[in-house]
């Protein structure tokens, strides 16, 4: 699952809390054998709904148990998060953006205006009402000084917040350089805070009334209302709590929320188990319980075909293992993500752009899409991959595997030595450098040492390190230690990145890529609001992008979903994934 939410997890969050997992088409169903359509039983008779049950579902690692939607900072946090809370807005089968928990939302002319109008029938999982004070106190929370997370840039647009960013980080500068103390820089930011709070903050996320939110931009900013789609906090949970330790709320680990299902327990490194919300406003979900099993890919497989589980995100490999199997729906359609081999620039192997393209060119990442996903996947070139709406196949030409071009670009960087075992060296220093990739993932896992016999053979040595995916992330956007990594990355419907490539950000840091005409084309396709004049601005960026290789894009996978069709009814599969409508899914009463 991808590292996901001006974040890179703002854009897969929101896809996430609808149920998506970044498809863009219709999912397409391929059931074992001839298809029994949800809702009718094997002879054909049309079955009615019933209540109970548990929906047994899995996911590959353990989640980090930060069941935040503010906070979390992976996928698989985001997947409970995603059952347990809700946000303004959702998206529809066609994917545009529709009301969740208000009943309208209107845009200004300006598009500097945006105005919500709550539902009146939402209540949190612990009785309370929904109000506008839960929508002021989530956005004012990601813009407090001292708040931990990563969502903050992603509202810079809203009135006067770019403002105060930039005096935030003049504060930082100043502490850096030494001339003021970590006290006076506190209070600098507080006082920056109270004075937006008092001026221009009271403009630009304001409740109306209890029912009515408005919020206000400086200027038009294209990605700002997919951003509002954040999840929402309860307020009179939280208030009052110190910002800066919201990761030790108590609700952070047992969250409370407007989604479909409650929280009742995890199980670190076994399971997380929900419950229905009876008060759901979308209707009471039929299913009484879900358990998330934490299990790798291969034992899901097995607890798959016995019964065990009832949905498995499915590795293209194992795809023959289900498909004679009659109670089992394979869905299958592009994603909107791609994987990719970080390189951390402060690394002077990686400092070169030719070395960089060496790598590329060396890796047989179409022997990766052929082999190890079956063909159900394409080569990535840049950001925007394969199924994205602003992806263009002619900003840049697919590249193939060519190791002879690998070589000739590394001799022009100055690597044209080799030692006894014939690695490359240079002034005495060997070409070596230490993959991480996480466990969980058997793809991901299949692809390292392929790209380290790869690298071996143009001469780059290359140690293999597997790890718990949260200590690796951990390792790449905390500690900044890796020479270079395997993961992925969610893209969000609106092309604009956010801070994947923004250096000054906890993700784009954690290259140290800095690239000012990347910086200037960004702002600028973020600015423009009409496809026709954004598409031209990021098809430059792409191309830049695949020049400059900030990491090493391999493929975009297919995501195919198995669904074990005898006990899971109501299925209505679309761009939105298998169980997006997770609340109305039933299962039979004998098949419980």
């Amino acid at each position: 699952m991808c590292v996901r939410y001006r974040t890179v997890l703002i854009a897969q969050l929101i896809l996430l809390l609808s149920g998506c997992s970044l498809p863009l088409f219709p999912g397409t169903p391929r059931p074992g054998s001839p298809e029994t359509a949800p809702g009718v039983s094997s002879g054909g008779t049309r079955e009615q709904p019933v209540d109970g049950g548990t929906l047994y579902l899995s996911m590959f690692s353990a989640p980090r148990g930060v069941f935040n939607p503010i906070l979390m900072e992976d996928g698989y946090d985001a997947s409970i998060v995603g059952l347990v809370f809700a946000g303004l807005l959702t998206r529809d089968e066609r994917l545009d953006l529709v009301c969740d928990l208000c009943e309208s939302f209107t845009v200004s002319p300006d598009h500097r205006e945006y105005t919500f109008r709550l539902r009146r029938d939402v209540t949190w999982h612990d009785g309370h009402p929904f109000t506008a004070r839960d929508v002021v106190f989530t956005f004012q929370t990601i813009l407090h000084p001292d708040y931990p997370g990563v969502l903050t840039g992603e509202y810079a647009a809203l009135r006067g917040v770019e403002r105060m960013l930039a005096q935030r980080a003049q504060v930082a500068a100043a502490q850096a350089a030494g001339r003021i103390s970590p006290e006076e820089a506190a209070a600098r930011r507080r006082e920056g805070w109270q004075a937006w709070l008092e001026g221009d903050g009271r403009l630009a996320v304001r409740a109306v009334d209890d029912h009515t939110v408005v919020f206000t931009a400086d200027a038009p900013h294209a990605p700002l209302l997919q951003n509002l789609a954040v999840p929402l906090l309860p307020a009179h949970r939280f208030a009052g709590f110190p910002a800066g330790e919201l990761g030790e709320h108590p609700d952070t680990r047992r969250p409370v929320g407007t989604g479909p299902y409650r929280f009742v327990r995890y199980v670190p490194d076994q399971y997380v188990e929900l419950e229905r919300h009876e008060g759901y406003h979308r209707g009471r979900p039929r299913i009484e319980r879900i358990i998330y099993r934490i299990a790798n890919q291969d034992v899901a497989i097995g607890q798959l075909k016995a019964g065990e589980l009832d949905y498995v995100p499915m590795k293209p490999s194992d795809v023959v293992l289900v498909e004679g199997d009659p109670n089992i729906g394979l869905f299958t359609r592009p994603d909107l993500g791609y994987q990719y081999m970080g390189l951390n620039h402060r690394n002077p192997l990686f400092a070169d752009r030719r070395v960089r393209q060496a790598i590329l060119l060396a890796i047989d990442r179409q022997a990766i899409v052929d082999h190890l996903l079956k063909g159900h996947g394409r080569l990535v070139e840049s950001h925007l991959p394969y199924g994205h709406p602003y992806h263009d196949p002619e900003a840049v030409p697919p590249r193939r595997h060519d190791p002879e071009a690998a070589a000739r670009l590394l001799a022009e960087a100055g690597w044209t030595e080799r030692d006894a075992e014939g690695y490359l060296v240079r002034a005495g220093r060997p070409f070596r450098f230490t993959l991480l990739y996480p466990s969980g993932n058997a793809v991901r896992a299949a692809t390292a040492p392929l790209i380290q016999a790869d690298l071996k053979a143009v001469g780059i040595r290359v140690d293999l390190q597997m790890m718990e995916f949260a200590t690796l992330a951990d390792m790449v956007f905390r500690g900044r230690q890796a020479d270079a990594w395997l993961m992925g990355w969610g893209v969000g419907l609106d092309p604009d990145p956010g801070p994947v490539f923004d250096p000054d950000s906890r993700w784009g840091g954690a290259t140290g890529w800095r690239n000012e005409r990347s910086a200037a084309l960004l702002r600028a396709g973020a600015r423009l609001l009409d496809p026709a004049e954004r598409r031209p601005v990021y098809r430059e960026w792409a191309r830049l992008l695949a020049e400059e290789l900030p990491v090493i894009f391999l493929y975009s996978q297919d995501q195919i979903e198995a669904v074990r069709l005898d006990r899971v009814r109501g299925l209505r599969p679309d761009a939105r994934g298998a169980l997006w409508n997770i609340w109305e899914l039933w299962i039979p009463e004998e098949r419980r």
